[in-house]
């Protein structure tokens, strides 16, 4: 009989394209990846994988094992789920994506009241933001994702994944202190920033597109990017050091940070949504419910002290 193990070792190889990227995303070294795939092949009798250069690329019956391996992998996933959903125990491992100030604000302050409460299980936490991610919780890689949502940029449908809208907060520009347009309180139009240098996070980002889409779309210009950065941090040091500007959301908290003011944008406000997402059906794993139901009651919380977002999708 096939090990599952070394079935999701072959998998990860069709969806990464390399050993190295293999092992890091499971947590082996390159040797013992080659390993799993040799012995692999050996029970199999077949070449699965073959060597082009220094990679390792798949052969038409490794194509075909891939691909089947999803759907066995998914069964036993399922499988696993229904068992832990018939005990009620809360133990095993949930990993959880998302993007910074999500991390930040609700999965961190989870953490600890999880930890309490349930010592047999384990949360891996990851920084991530790209447009692969939802690709991933529906592959089983992720099992909980919180994705930076914005309404004038839809994704396409995923009936494969469920979500729910956890905060919606309003996005504002921020420039530095000593700009002209930073002594008066109200709106900015952003076509009087069309001059300026921007700074955003890389444009594989929702918030990036939101950047570009705000400033085309009610200033009439495509915005001078010079600066890229998914850490906050760095844009704030960016906004003050190299005199830029640009839009960040509430949760950013621009408005705590010295040498720089926040202004709402003129004509028509912009806001994101923080979205929560796992497989359709996942939260019968009592694990998976419990991470959900602990940040929601943190999303709930977070909104209570902190005016200016909503809870839910603010409609």
């Amino acid at each position: 009989m096939l090990d599952l193990g070394r079935l999701r070792v072959l998998r990860e190889l069709k969806l990464r394209g390399t050993a190295g990227a293999v092992a890091d995303a499971l947590g082996y070294s390159p040797s013992a990846v080659s390993q799993q795939l040799a012995q692999l092949q050996r029970e199999v009798g077949v070449p699965l994988v073959e060597r082009v250069g220094r990679r390792l690329r798949l052969t038409d019956a490794g194509e075909v094992l891939a691909e089947r391996a999803r759907t066995l992998l998914a069964e036993a996933e399922r499988a696993e789920e229904a068992a832990l959903a018939a005990s009620g125990r809360v133990a095993g491992t949930v990993r959880v994506v998302g993007f910074q100030t999500a991390l930040l604000n609700v999965v961190v302050p989870s953490l600890p009241g999880l930890a309490a409460a349930y010592p047999e299980l384990r949360i891996d936490v990851r920084d991530e933001e790209d447009d692969g991610i939802l690709d991933r919780v529906a592959s089983q890689e992720i099992d909980v994702a919180l994705t930076d949502e914005h309404p004038h940029l839809p994704r396409a449908e995923r009936p494969e994944l469920d979500s729910e809208v956890l905060i919606t907060e309003p996005m504002g520009i921020v420039l530095p202190a000593a700009h002209p347009l930073a002594a008066a309180p109200g709106p900015v139009p952003l076509a009087d920033l069309a001059a300026e240098a921007w700074v955003a996070p890389y444009a594989t980002t929702n918030h990036a597109a939101q950047v570009e889409r705000a400033c085309l779309e009610l200033g009439g210009f495509r915005p001078d990017v010079r600066h890229r950065s998914n850490d906050l941090r760095v844009i704030f040091g960016l906004i003050r050091a190299a005199g830029a500007v640009g839009i960040v959301p509430h949760l950013a908290g621009a408005a705590d940070e010295p040498g720089m003011v926040v202004r709402a944008i003129a004509g028509a406000p912009l806001h994101r949504r923080m979205e929560l997402w796992r497989r359709a059906g996942a939260d019968v794993r009592p694990s998976v419910r419990a991470v959900l139901d602990a940040l929601r009651t943190t999303a709930d919380a977070l909104v209570t002290a902190r005016p200016g977002l909503v809870r839910g999708c603010g409609e």
